[in-house]
């Protein structure tokens, strides 16, 4: 689950919807930048379902006694959550092994940054080195993975993994200086892409609906949407998290995306 608090209540986004975020974005990227050959549908469709891991864990919210807030994609206990994200990568693999390799390389930078270190984690790492040597075998016998291609493809997951986080962790419209300081600076990684000529793309809310990107990744003004719930802290402290989530209602959150030269 990813989380905020804003205003007496704890706005909530599923992972598996953060995810289908991700797919749409990468679908409107740059058409010149996205590699023409090869995977483009393998690589849309892992993108948008790197988070299924997630699927059931997130029907039911669980409770952190400890910060007294419901647990997060962040410090979700790590047994569960590497045993959901392996899962996830199987359910993957069944329909595209590339994008299987994809995404347990995303999910190995995001360890490597969060710097864990349990026994299961080592456990988990070795299970996915194997399967990423296993898929290479197995394609470089079928269909070779082009030079530059996998490490394009990660950048491009990376970013809109990363840019849809930022839609569900920020509040539309406010301030630099109140933005999720992942995101202050950019979104790393960026530079990588040739149209950016080596600087990080950056955002800043113009308004409550319009985010402004520069350089601007997108084929054209893109608007997404996503679903969150905004369960009230009096609500959990009555029902209990569960209860008070099921019974508070979705509500769609509509975002544009444009450039900043386009104000």
């Amino acid at each position: 689950m990813i989380c905020r608090e804003q205003d007496g209540a704890i706005v909530m986004v599923k992972q598996h919807d953060h995810g289908k975020l991700a797919g749409e974005l990468a679908i409107g990227f740059k058409e010149q930048h996205v590699p023409t050959e090869g995977r483009r549908e393998e690589v849309l469709w892992a993108v948008a379902q790197h988070d299924r891991g997630w699927i059931d864990l997130d029907e039911t919210p669980f409770w952190n006694d400890a910060e007294q807030a419901p647990y997060t994609f962040i410090d979700f206990p790590v047994v569960p959550k590497l045993t959901f994200y392996k899962r996830g990568l199987d359910e993957i693999e069944e329909h595209t092994p590339y994008g299987a390799l994809l995404c347990s390389l995303h999910f190995e930078r995001l360890i490597k940054i969060a710097g864990l270190d349990y026994p299961e984690l080592t456990l988990y790492q070795e299970h996915e080195e194997e399967r990423r040597a296993r898929i290479h075998r197995e394609l470089e016998a079928s269909k070779p993975i082009g030079e530059d291609e996998l490490y394009y493809d990660a950048r491009l997951l990376e970013f809109c993994d990363d840019l849809s986080l930022y839609l569900a962790l920020n509040e539309p419209g406010c301030p630099k200086s109140e933005e999720h300081p992942w995101w202050r600076e950019g979104f790393s990684g960026t530079e990588d892409f040739s149209f950016t000529s080596g600087r990080v793309i950056t955002a800043e809310w113009q308004d409550k609906s319009t985010l402004m990107l520069e350089p601007f990744p997108f084929e054209k003004t893109l608007e997404v949407a996503f679903m969150l719930r905004r369960v009230q802290k009096s609500e959990i402290a009555k029902k209990g998290i569960a209860r008070a989530y099921s019974e508070t209602p979705e509500e769609e959150c509509r975002i544009v995306l444009t450039a900043r030269n386009n104000i």
